[in-house]
């Protein structure tokens, strides 16, 4: 299945712009705050929760820097799918389990969803980095710039 070029770009710019702002949003905020939320959803060791608040936000970043300028785009649109994945799992966990978050902590203080805006919303994030990692190679990457140009396979253009 061939993706349309546009389709493409506007998957990962739009996959990368959520992953930045999500990122900034905690990373902006102290780390225990953030702590809480994820602790909250009991799935990690008690020793493993402060690590993953303090980490998690700047792995966001750089994921969604590098969607957004088209770095690595089948790895990272991959990486980015796999993030989206274990949210989906997490948020699925503290349903089956009946815990009730104040928030998914998905954007720090800045929006808070409920476990199930937040599943959709993820679910749809998951759908479009498969179609950032289809489209890739892509136009308008920096990909396409260190590779010696983007050569369009349908018609063998630059």
């Amino acid at each position: 299945m061939k993706i349309p070029p546009a389709a493409g770009l506007a998957a990962r710019v739009l996959v990368g712009a959520v992953l930045v702002y999500a990122g900034a949003t905690k990373a902006a905020g102290p780390s225990e705050e953030f702590a809480i939320i994820i602790g909250s959803y009991d799935i990690l060791p008690r020793e493993m929760v402060m690590t993953a608040a303090a980490f998690l936000p700047w792995v966001e970043l750089v994921l969604g820097w590098a969607l957004i300028f088209g770095l690595r785009l089948k790895e990272t649109a991959a990486a980015s799918g796999a993030l989206f994945g274990a949210f989906l799992v997490a948020l699925g966990m503290v349903k089956l389990k009946g815990i009730q978050l104040p928030n998914c902590g998905c954007f720090g203080d800045a929006i808070h969803f409920t476990p199930l805006q937040a599943l959709a919303f993820d679910s749809v994030l998951l759908g479009l980095c498969w179609l950032a990692w289809k489209s890739a190679p892509a136009a308008l990457s920096l990909d396409s710039w260190t590779e010696g140009g983007y050569t369009d396979p349908a018609h063998g253009q630059r």
